[in-house]
């Protein structure tokens, strides 16, 4: 099984990326854990710049997400919501069919 971990956070030393680092050294051996850390090259949503004329690091995201089996989320909440910047890769993925029928898991502490 193929997972991708994506940290709302753009810090280095995150909570939620510690998290998703214990959670991908405590992985079964039967899975394979990437992480994204392409968010923070992520440009802001424009939905003139989606499917064929997306931006490389749009490209990319679409692609690791397209090679997951499973998607797993750990993220903080910045004034009663998600950070923009993690907005901003979400929003990039509504139009993304593969996307749309993933399981997700969100680990939170």
């Amino acid at each position: 099984m193929r997972l991708l971990t994506l940290c709302g956070s753009l810090r280095e030393r995150s909570s939620n990326r510690a998290i998703l680092d214990a959670f991908t050294r405590l992985a079964s051996r039967d899975a394979t854990v990437a992480p994204y850390l392409g968010m923070g090259a992520l440009p802001h949503f424009n939905p003139d710049l989606d499917a064929d004329r997306a931006p490389p690091a749009v490209s990319a995201l679409c692609q690791a997400i397209d090679q997951a089996d499973a998607v797993i989320i750990s993220t903080p909440e910045y004034a009663h919501g998600l950070p923009g910047a993690f907005k901003t890769l979400l929003d990039w993925l509504v139009g993304h069919p593969p996307f749309a029928g993933k399981p997700v898991v969100i680990l939170h502490a």
